[in-house]
């Protein structure tokens, strides 16, 4: 019998990681220069983003590439397939549950928190006084938040997104502005064709959407295709994206080529000259400047990390495969951090989903209400559906994602379990999750459950590999 350990990282480290596999609004802002890049590479890695060039090709029937025009009529039409998540009664929409700031702040650098908090309530006030049906604006009046609690608004990648159409009320996959951008941008890339180096991903207090710079310039506003004519017919929707593009502060840019300009910190790895004939731009498409703090790209930084160009790849494997060298090749790095966000089980440190699957909440909630370990298995057994969301075991979903769509694979059901049970009143602090090729194991109290068939193993499985 062959049992191996992940490999040993300090609690730092896999808390940085961990932040990768969940992808709150609160973890992009406090670290969005490996954040942003890590979220658009595990959409670039999506098998299912790949297959959308098996749907509809991009050249002509003379081999050439289609117009600008149609490449995005094309896209547009993908895209109609989607919409913005809004849960009605739930907490600013969102499906994954509240987070607590006092907890939050043992995480985070000192004053890290309290500032997001007062940015937070600027933003949203402004948002309500705009527009009183703000499903954003409409938090700071609600009693969690005076409490100190606040929606997790979890970023979705596209599997979740697309996991979302079994429980969305209008039967669509759906995601929240960051989570659509980082789609168009992806989309752009490996469908489109278009170079990485003319797409900008920006962020600001609010919004986030994507420019593409291209002729007279495109704006990617949630599921919408704006050109220069579309952003000027004085409709209601252009009013509103030219609104949201401009209306709070720009923290971050970003170019899949040269990198990031961070706002908040005042650092960038784009040339000077080129940021401002990026904002220029942005600015000039949307009729109104776009706002800059003071801080704005005040200190260039040598450029790293560029990501790696999907037109020089024709499968998603071909693309993964250069992501998961480059990972090896540069720890730390966006393309570590990116395998996370992709859920990958071919990582380093697994123990990452772990440490995310406990800050889950609503598998947070019903651990604290079992009572012993069938309670818990009967959880895990309520779970009706047997496929990932990822469709493949070699990804993991986590606990909350499993009971939200009620399916997940061995792998899945064996972090639901292990999690339920940490919470409970009998969590067991030598308890381990253990993989195998043919199942998945958690052991609780020295006995070893088989997560898929919920019933006790004598013995612990061959090749197993414990987290």
């Amino acid at each position: 019998m062959t049992t191996t350990t992940a490999n040993a990282v300090s609690d730092e480290r896999l808390d940085q990681l961990s932040s990768a596999v969940s992808l709150t609004v609160l973890e992009i802002n406090a670290d969005a220069q490996r954040l942003v890049p890590a979220f658009l590479l595990a959409d670039l890695m999506s098998p299912a983003l790949w297959a959308w060039r098996d749907e509809k090709r991009v050249h002509g029937p003379d081999g050439t590439l289609l117009s600008v025009k149609s490449r995005l009529d094309a896209l547009q039409r993908f895209f109609h397939r989607y919409t913005f998540t809004i849960m009605p009664g739930l907490p600013g929409g969102d499906v994954w549950g509240l987070m607590d700031f006092a907890e939050e702040e043992k995480r985070f650098p000192a004053g890290f928190v309290a500032n997001i908090r007062a940015e937070y309530d600027a933003t949203f006030r402004k948002l309500l006084a705009e527009n009183p049906e703000s499903q954003f604006g409409q938090i700071v009046n609600e009693p969690y938040y005076q409490r100190g609690f606040f929606p997790r608004l979890k970023n979705e990648t596209l599997e979740v997104m697309n996991a979302m159409g079994s429980i969305n009320p209008q039967h669509k996959p759906s995601g929240k502005c960051i989570g659509l951008g980082m789609l168009w941008a992806a989309a752009l890339a490996v469908w489109g064709r278009f170079p990485l180096d003319n797409i900008f991903i920006t962020g600001n207090r609010a919004h986030m959407f994507v420019y593409l710079d291209e002729g007279d310039g495109h704006l990617l506003n949630n599921t919408k295709w704006f050109s220069a004519t579309r952003i000027n017919n004085q409709s209601e929707l252009s009013e509103f994206a030219k609104v949201v593009a401009s209306g709070t502060d720009t923290t971050f840019f970003y170019n899949p080529v040269v990198g990031m300009c961070h706002c908040t910190s005042g650092t960038s790895q784009v040339p000077f000259e080129r940021i401002a004939g990026v904002f220029d731009r942005i600015g000039g498409f949307v009729s109104n400047p776009l706002k800059r703090p003071e801080t704005c790209c005040t200190r260039f930084i040598d450029p790293s990390d560029g990501i790696p160009d999907p037109a020089e790849h024709e499968s998603a494997e071909s693309y993964r495969g250069a992501v998961e060298t480059l990972a090896r090749e540069n720890p730390g790095s966006i393309y570590e951090h990116a395998l996370y966000a992709f859920r990958s089980l071919k990582v380093a440190h697994p123990r990452a989903y772990i440490r995310a699957a406990l800050r889950e909440a609503r598998a947070r909630e019903l651990g604290r209400g079992v009572n012993d370990l069938p309670e818990a298995m009967a959880i895990v057994r309520g779970i009706t559906g047997n496929d990932s969301i990822f469709g493949s075991r070699d990804r993991i979903a986590m606990p909350d994602e499993t009971l939200l769509f009620n399916t997940g694979s061995d792998r899945d059901r064996a972090l639901l379990l292990y999690t339920v049970l940490a919470h409970s009143p009998t969590a067991d602090p030598d308890s381990r999750i253990g993989f195998s090729p043919e199942g998945s194991f958690v052991r609780h109290l020295n006995a070893w459950i088989d997560a898929g068939t919920l019933t006790a193993v004598a013995a612990e499985s061959p090749g197993l590999v414990l987290w």
